[in-house]
């Protein structure tokens, strides 16, 4: 690889986390080409021989963010050391992580404005994360680490759901505590409810 390909990865990858800490963060209908430019201090022609247009740039931004996510989860899942309960906790905390990124207005304001982009952010958290959460509750069921009366199709709703909903600004802002503690209480929570008998399993 050269030196021109590598300054065009780099600076590919830097207009993609900068694009995604104002769409996730401000909203896509809010922001501007113009603004990313200038947060980013770059031309906004740059911004164009990569990205040719502000709809390409918002895939581009999608399709990153969770092969950004896939590769973490890759981490975890290849762990030969680590049984299904102990996966299922680390995964909880990785999607807690990840979605703490976004503003739940600016999520709704993607869904709004670019519905296309909304469908391909609604395939790709079915494939990556939805798919995933009920293969290791399965896992972790057939090996009789938690209990064996929970429907997994209803509780992969909930744990979305409930993390979806705790897990935003406006309502970390409400609590005495940071993000990363009130993640790690939620997936204490989470597990100590799936488990089958909480005094034979620890959890830290």
């Amino acid at each position: 690889m050269d030196t021109l390909q590598e300054k065009q990865i780099y600076t590919r990858k830097k207009i993609l986390l900068a694009s995604r800490r104002l769409f996730f963060g401000v909203g896509f209908s809010k922001i501007t080409m113009d603004e990313i430019a200038e947060e980013l201090n770059m031309s906004k022609r740059t911004i164009y021989q990569l990205f040719k247009s502000k709809d390409f740039l918002l895939k581009a931004v999608i399709k990153d963010f969770f092969q950004e996510f896939q590769n973490k989860l890759n981490q975890i899942t290849t762990n030969q050391n680590t049984q299904g309960l102990g996966t299922l906790k680390m995964f909880i905390g990785l999607i807690q992580e990840q979605l703490a990124i976004f503003n739940i207005y600016a999520f709704k304001d993607i869904s709004k404005s670019n519905p296309e982009a909304w469908q391909k952010i609604k395939n790709l958290r079915e494939k990556t994360i939805n798919k995933k959460l009920e293969e290791l509750i399965f896992k972790a069921k057939k090996e009789g680490a938690i209990r064996q009366d929970i429907d997994i199709n209803i509780l992969v709703l909930l744990i979305l759901n409930t993390i979806q909903t705790v897990i935003n600004p406006e309502t970390i802002a409400q609590l005495p505590y940071s993000t990363d503690e009130v993640v790690n209480m939620m997936s204490k929570f989470i597990i100590s409810g799936l488990i089958k008998d909480d005094s034979d399993l620890m959890i830290n």
